[in-house]
């Protein structure tokens, strides 16, 4: 029968894929759940990142159209120029708070401990 797998191999990973999510769990705990305050925090950093780049474009936009009046309207024009550049930084910004995450979640699963010798049932 080729078609089955070792049972030890398949108990094996089961505990593995148990252990990994009960450390886990457990770090989550110590750690503390994310706040309503620090996730207002992180949506106010990405309006920041969004909103300055537009407001200040729009300014530079009406100056623009009151220094140099022609058929583009540079107000406009600017506003959406900020709108981009705000999203490309907001994207940025997520980016790396995710990496952040990402490098901290690996860096915590290789410190996961091994098994002893005196775990195994074999």
């Amino acid at each position: 029968m080729s078609g089955h797998r070792n049972p030890e191999h398949n108990t094996d990973e089961f505990r593995r894929s148990v252990g990994s999510k009960e450390q886990r769990k457990m770090r989550a705990e110590q750690k503390g759940t994310v706040g309503a305050w620090s996730a207002f925090g992180a949506m106010g950093a990405v309006g920041w990142l969004v909103a300055l780049p537009v407001v200040l474009g729009s300014l530079l936009g009406a100056w623009m159209d009151y220094r140099w009046p022609a058929k583009i309207n540079w107000t406009l024009t600017m506003l959406g120029a900020g709108l981009f550049v705000g999203c490309l930084f907001a994207g940025i910004w997520m980016n790396r708070e995710k990496n952040k995450i990402l490098k901290e979640r690996d860096d915590w699963d290789s410190m996961d401990l091994k098994p002893k010798d005196g775990d195994d049932d074999n």
